[in-house]
């Protein structure tokens, strides 16, 4: 290691990132809606004091050392552990597999998957049982919505939503948790891969981590997971259904981005501007939430292997079939 790397300038930088990144995790427990919108960038300030730079590791371990202590000091060990399995580890992960010079998607899967079991583990771990995890969690959303209905009565704004409701809303987003997390995680390495690549990562970066996203496409045998989870919601066996249901929802994730990716090619090929087609890519993602838009976008993407919208297959291979993959 270099020590002329460990300078004054580097580490004030280490300080800034650290308590930026402190702050924004905190943020989500005190600054209402805003907090949570602050939370999703918590890596992006270590990523950009990081990757790129002289001794990587070390300000990477320092930064985030740092960032662990001062939310230790403000709110407690036991929030500071979920820091450090959570936006800790995802951290380190994208800042050592960006030195390695991976692709996003490896970057994404990799971050998700350490991140699920870890704060799985935790969870477990401080619950006892599973079904202890499910209460506590059933718990803690039912509260929320009663401070949610406490919040939006103080605006003079009714949320029409008795308690029977309420529990069941509860009930259906403990059995998708898992779903719910895992695209959440996901969705936060994503924007704070595509802030630093935007902002630092095309000077820093010896390699492209994005290509043009409006042609990107899943691999194509992700088709043979998509329909072992469909097929496995068919199985009789509780658990194992409640696995595949969430799992579904996960490969289907993969299929919308696909269904964006073509809308988004073909808004650039009507020469739409940059800010129309950005606030109308939002737009699909915020009403997506419901089903039938989310699944007419999920259907383009699936159906992409074989119609292949954009004509991105080399002559020939359009006409593909299950048994040709590469």
């Amino acid at each position: 290691m270099n020590p002329k790397a460990v300078t004054r300038k580097s580490v004030i930088g280490m300080i800034r990132a650290a308590a930026l990144a402190a702050a924004f995790f905190l943020a989500a427990g005190a600054l209402p809606l805003v907090g949570v919108l602050l939370m999703l960038f918590v890596p992006a300030p270590i990523i950009g004091y990081v990757v790129g730079r002289p001794a990587a590791g070390l300000r990477m371990a320092s930064a985030i050392g740092l960032s662990l202590l001062l939310v230790t000091l403000v709110a407690g060990p036991t929030v500071a552990a979920g820091y450090a399995v959570t936006f800790g580890l995802a951290t380190a992960i994208i800042c050592l597999m960006l030195e390695r010079e991976y692709r996003f998607e490896a970057i994404i899967v990799v971050a998700t998957a350490a991140i699920m079991v870890a704060g799985t583990a935790i969870l477990l771990v401080v619950a006892g049982s599973p079904q202890a995890l499910a209460g506590m969690m059933r718990e803690t959303l039912t509260q929320g919505f009663d401070r949610s209905a406490r919040f939006y009565q103080t605006l003079g704004v009714g949320t029409g939503i008795d308690a029977a409701s309420r529990d069941q809303m509860a009930a259906v987003t403990v059995r998708l948790m898992p779903a719910i997390a895992a695209l959440a995680v996901a969705f936060m390495v994503m924007v704070n891969l595509i802030c630093f690549w935007r902002w630092l990562g095309k000077r820093r970066l010896g390699y492209p981590l994005f290509g043009d996203l409006a042609l990107w496409r899943s691999p194509e045998w992700t088709i043979w997971l998509f329909l072992a989870t469909g097929f496995a919601l068919f199985i009789p066996i509780p658990t194992l259904k409640t696995l595949a249901v969430d799992a579904f929802i996960c490969t289907s994730a993969i299929y919308f981005c696909q269904g964006l990716a073509i809308v988004a090619y073909y808004f650039r090929m009507l020469a739409m501007p940059m800010v129309f087609r950005s606030i109308a890519l939002l737009l699909i993602c915020l009403i997506a939430v419901q089903p039938v838009l989310a699944i007419l976008v999920c259907v383009m993407g699936i159906f992409d292997l074989w119609v292949d919208f954009r004509r991105l297959k080399p002559p020939g291979r359009e006409a593909g079939s299950f048994g040709d993959f590469s």
